[in-house]
């Protein structure tokens, strides 16, 4: 996998490409970048994929957009393929990302051969009058506030992951050293997201860490029956990167899923 600056739409976006076959693009959590998300992962994806690993707008090294939102990024997304004469891609989210691929794949279709979904959903929208409120400007810095420090704590991260020992040292140091910026990301593309996502008519399957507790089985049925009884894989033990704490088992699904 190679790294790589590209610039679309006036904003600089970092990007992982490597490998040959059908297009594969992943698009990772809240917490981290491409390369924390999918870097144990993704040189066993190139040996049967074309995989693309950006770094969404906000995280990582790309730049934040000026007004974020998931159409925004979805956008974004089918630039980065037309760049690369990709007509086609399964495209793959974890956690954040999973909103981010719903978007792309609602919005284009004809460039969606598969949606994969992984611990994670579509995004809510608040109330408008809930909006309003959470824009003043003392409000909105007490959600900030309050939003960060619920995703970062140690109890958020022991709901997250049942075997922290699975997980690369120094994950969750490298998570709190950029929570500031990715929780900015976050909040915003949240708070400019005023109506609710629409389901893709594109095949879908769920690749599920049944461990995770932060989005947790129950969620998981929510989620699968609003995206029309997908197909799922559960991933036993994992949690909420599956692909992060039990490579093997994930690269397996993913073929599987991909059709590899």
């Amino acid at each position: 996998m190679t790294p790589s600056d590209i610039t679309i739409s006036r904003k600089k976006v970092h990007v992982w490409t490597g490998g040959t076959g059908p297009a594969l693009l992943l698009l990772h959590s809240a917490w981290g970048d491409a390369e924390m998300s999918w870097t144990s992962v993704w040189n066993d994806l190139s040996a049967s994929f074309a995989v693309m690993a950006p770094d969404l707008p906000g995280f990582g090294v790309s730049e934040r957009l000026d007004k974020p939102s998931l159409e925004a990024n979805a956008r974004i997304l089918k630039e980065l393929l037309d760049l690369h004469e990709i007509d086609r891609a399964v495209v793959v989210g974890n956690s954040f990302g999973v909103a981010v691929a719903i978007e792309f794949a609602s919005l284009f279709p004809e460039r969606t051969r598969r949606l994969v979904v992984i611990n994670g959903g579509y995004l809510p929208v608040g109330p408008e009058i809930v909006r309003k409120v959470l824009s003043l400007p003392f409000v909105e810095k007490r959600f900030r506030s309050l939003m960060q420090n619920m995703a970062y704590t140690d109890k958020a991260f022991a709901k997250a992951f049942p075997n922290p020992d699975k997980l690369p040292q120094g994950f969750f140091q490298r998570i709190r050293r950029n929570k500031e910026t990715q929780a900015r990301a976050v909040y915003d593309t949240f708070s400019n997201q005023a109506k609710p996502q629409t389901r893709s008519s594109v095949p879908t399957t769920m690749i599920w860490g049944t461990g995770d507790r932060l989005v947790s089985m129950k969620h998981a049925r929510i989620i699968r029956k609003w995206l029309g009884n997908a197909d799922f894989v559960a991933i036993d033990g994992a949690g909420h990167m599956p692909q992060v704490e039990q490579p093997r088992a994930f690269v397996e699904a993913m073929k599987n899923a991909a059709g590899a």
